[in-house]
């Protein structure tokens, strides 16, 4: 058991670089940590107030309908999902592909333990998202419906395995898809286009489930049915935590630890045999010499990051996924209008909304698709070539950049434009509705940059690590809904002021920031990346 204890230990201090953090005696490196810190901290808080509430809004209505457990089974049921869509793409990644594979195996520890260790961190990892979601849910039931003391004692322990059956269920079918893309050539493009089809069929499939007018116009016995349908462990856990029932408590508990248990222990005795199934790829027999092709140094390097941005798929799918979404969701607007989607959801004025803020809502989605916040880490041990290479290190960085710009631009020219038929704006919000983004496209891949050049994350053992876990992912992606959030803030605040002319501004002053990084990534860019 201490084995396990101290591998999970090491996995996850390495994960968020407080190893680091902990033990170094530079003392630039410690005030960097604590800001760090700071700002992790603060994003936390941040969500958690917004996860407050949201939850307060929805307790006001199901009050009124006297359907109060129906919170706990909405935010379980959130929790569950997002775990389960996030851990699909990060399970094979932790648990298979990480660099120090034979190292870790070399060590004179049971395989049991390893893969013990390599579970536990994705549980922790979920459960930090599931304390930020439910305990600001808990807190608001328990302000209105002031329960038994009993409650808070079933609810503190049903936190602890909400994770669990979610993990699983990602996890196989992640594993399974990983298995399926390596028994052909192009695996880790079948990979992606098998994940992307499976989350967007699960997204599609749960948004569509029983999700009528009636139903979402009820509000009642039929929304219950539905996220029960959707997942019955719900109903279990709302049945233990809100009614008491010490039966559905023992079995919730017992579904989830024995699933658990099961699981670790198959996957212990077959792990190695997974792992080299999962790692197995197939290349061509065939060798065909041609000609050399020579090319300028910003489209080697561009050629070269753009075919390591493809190498990995958890690369592509954490950074891609909200262009992908962005672009459902234009699509979706095609065939749902915007006032009858403010009917369904019941607010009057969305087409209003969405048509005024549409801009910021599209540039909320490409915030969230940088790539070039882990991409110098992502080189790690490798970096001291591109520093040794008779290239400037401005072209280097720029070659990040145009990456960026090649997975977000051509998405978000797509999806203004149906965006454009099915909002049908005016030639102004049109104009903006595609510039406005375009400049937030510009100021995230820059901004990624600065960022990745001031935190940087070299001593990976996984790319899970560094694409999802780094600090340079969470201040890039802080930073980068701050952007966002005050200029919506100033939008919804000044309403007399005409929403067009605060747009303007607002991108006369984006452009002027953009310009500003441009010129320190050719000036202190240089220095920072001789510097890593």
């Amino acid at each position: 058991m201490i084995n396990i204890w101290r591998l999970t230990k090491i996995q996850l201090l390495s994960s968020f670089g407080l190893n680091k953090a902990l033990h170094t005696l530079d003392v630039k490196e410690r005030r960097k940590a604590i800001l760090l810190s700071s700002s992790i901290l603060a994003g936390v808080l941040m969500i958690a107030v917004v996860s407050f509430g949201y939850s307060f809004m929805m307790a006001m209505t199901f009050e009124q309908m006297g359907r109060m457990d129906l919170l706990l089974a909405i935010m379980m049921a959130v929790t569950s999902i997002v775990g389960f869509f996030t851990t699909i793409y990060k399970a094979s990644g932790v648990l298979f592909s990480y660099k120090d594979y034979d190292l870790v195996m070399s060590l004179p520890i049971k395989t049991s333990h390893v893969v013990a260790s390599r579970v536990l961190q994705l549980y922790v990892l979920n459960l930090f998202f599931t304390l930020i979601v439910m305990l600001p849910a808990g807190v608001v039931y328990a302000i209105k419906v002031n329960p038994e003391t009993l409650f808070y004692l079933l609810f503190l322990m049903t936190l602890l395995f909400i994770p669990l059956l979610p993990i699983i269920a990602a996890t196989i079918i992640g594993s399974f898809i990983s298995w399926v893309s390596s028994r052909f050539k192009a695996s880790r493009m079948i990979s992606l286009v098998l994940t992307f089809v499976v989350i967007i069929a699960l997204m599609v499939g749960s948004f569509g489930l029983n999700g009528n007018e009636q139903v979402l116009a009820d509000m009642g016995t039929e929304l219950a049915d539905m996220i029960f349908k959707l997942y019955p462990l719900a109903d279990m856990y709302v049945d233990a935590v809100c009614s008491y029932r010490m039966s559905s408590f023992l079995l919730f508990i017992a579904l989830s630890v024995l699933s658990f248990m099961i699981f670790a222990t198959v996957l212990g005795t077959r792990y190695k045999a997974i792992h080299t199934g999962l790692t197995t790829s197939h290349a061509s027999s065939k060798y065909i010499m041609k000609p050399l092709e020579a090319s300028s140094p910003f489209r080697a390097l561009y050629k070269k990051e753009l075919r390591r941005y493809f190498s990995s798929s958890i690369y592509v799918l954490n950074t891609s996924i909200g262009m992908i979404l962005l672009l459902v969701m234009s699509i979706a607007l095609l065939f749902v209008s915007s006032e009858k989607l403010g009917e369904l959801i019941e607010i009057p004025q969305l087409s209003h909304y969405l048509s005024t803020l549409a801009p910021m809502i599209v540039s909320l989605f490409v915030t969230l698709s940088c790539t070039t916040s882990s991409s110098i880490s992502l080189e790690g041990n490798h970096l001291w070539i591109l520093k040794s290479s008779p290239i400037s290190k401005q072209t280097i960085l720029l070659s990040k950049v145009a990456v960026n710009l090649t997975i977000t631009l051509p998405v978000l020219v797509v999806s203004s434009m149906l965006l454009m038929i099915s909002l049908r704006p005016g030639w102004i919000e049109s104009l903006l509705l595609l510039v406005i983004p375009l400049i937030y496209a510009c100021y995230s891949a820059m901004m990624g940059v600065i960022v990745n050049l001031k935190l940087p994350n070299l001593e990976w053992t996984s790319e899970v690590t560094v694409i999802k876990q780094s600090a340079a992912v969470i201040v890039s992606m802080f930073i980068g809904v701050i952007s966002l959030l005050i200029p919506l803030g100033i939008s919804l605040l000044l309403t007399h002021v005409n929403g067009n002319l605060i747009l303007i501004g607002i991108g006369m002053i984006m452009i002027a920031v953009c310009l500003v990084m441009f010129r320190y990534i050719q000036t202190k860019g240089e220095r920072l990346f001789r510097t890593i």
